[in-house]
């Protein structure tokens, strides 16, 4: 009776020493899984080509901001031509700024809507918008 008894805790334990390695081999793979998924997000070539326009428009803009500086015009110009030509790149800079702004807005709720569409489908009875 006793070896029965401990015969029957032998296998148990076997059993168990089983589901233990079976649970960290499916914690390895998992593990391994979201390790290689955070460094694909976080790998600037794979966004890069993921999202090509949004990141060369934003190259673009911020090029263009942080690039140009002010500078005085020392030669044949007049001070009135510098006042235009400042109050033309700022204008401009306003109007790049606001495009990108939009555009990144745009691009973001598209992400979202995307993101939403997955997770709760379009069980909602609605048609998407019309372009």
């Amino acid at each position: 009776m006793a070896m029965e008894k401990k015969d029957k805790l032998e296998q148990k334990k076997r059993e168990l020493e089983a589901e233990l390695d079976s649970i960290q081999h499916e914690l390895d793979d998992s593990i391994d899984r979201v390790r290689s998924e955070v460094s694909d997000k976080l790998d600037p070539k794979s966004f890069i080509r993921e999202h090509p326009l949004p990141v060369v428009g934003g190259a673009l803009l911020l090029g263009f901001l942080l690039g140009h500086k002010d500078r005085h015009s020392s030669g044949s110009s007049s001070a009135s031509d510098g006042k235009f030509t400042n109050t033309l790149l700022y204008e401009l800079k306003r109007l790049a700024t606001k495009k990108a702004l939009s555009f990144a807005t745009d691009f973001m709720e598209q992400k979202i809507d995307k993101k939403a569409g997955r997770h709760f489908g379009a069980s909602n009875g609605t048609t998407e918008e019309q372009q």
